[in-house]
């Protein structure tokens, strides 16, 4: 039989039965073929987001030395902000701070009590009670000293009193506090 032959509607018949046949053996080699195609669309979106990712890893990657930086930048600005706001009180180097301080500017420190730390939002007040003895110049040229310390250093409540010695002029009484870092944030209180 020759294909050429046949009428048209003949050739028609013969090729869409050709066809039938052809999707027929489909079905049957591949029958969760509807599946497969479900299950291929599912991991295209899959890849996709996973690509997605990717990128944005990379991207992040791009700027690590810039993040790096940016710590080390800000490590270094705590560092300094420490030494304004220590985490611990310090008592023994701000005593001896203080008496060199005292001893340069010609007073006599006679008593450094320190006082209970109280705590203020996210940092503590280390309040110091103070009694020294001296020339009133003398005090002015100590409480600038005092002001131009790293630390944070407030003075307030001075009391001054003459004294009749030979050697001073004056008592002055008053409360020298600094602060210290909280690391709890006021959460103790």
């Amino acid at each position: 039989m020759d294909f050429k032959k046949l009428p048209f509607w003949g050739q028609f018949a013969v090729v869409a039965g050709m066809a039938i046949a052809l999707v027929a053996v489909a079905f049957m080699a591949y029958p969760n073929f509807s599946d497969m195609a479900k299950k291929n669309a599912g991991y295209r979106g899959e890849l996709e987001a996973l690509q997605t990712e990717i990128r944005k890893g990379q991207a992040i990657e791009a700027k690590l030395p810039e993040f790096e930086k940016e710590i080390e930048n800000l490590q270094l600005k705590l560092n300094d902000l420490l030494a304004i706001l220590p985490t611990e009180p310090e008592t023994g180097e701000l005593l001896k701070w203080v008496k060199n301080l005292a001893d340069q500017s010609n007073l006599d420190l006679r008593q450094f009590n320190p006082g209970a730390l109280r705590t203020v939002e996210f940092y503590k007040e280390f309040p110091i009670m103070m009694d020294v003895e001296g020339d009133y110049h003398d005090l002015g040229v100590f409480f600038d000293r005092i002001s131009k310390y790293s630390r944070i250093i407030n003075v307030s409540g001075v009391a001054i009193n003459a004294v009749g010695g030979p050697s001073h002029s004056i008592h002055s009484t008053f409360t020298a506090t600094t602060f210290v870092y909280d690391d709890n944030g006021g959460a103790s209180q």
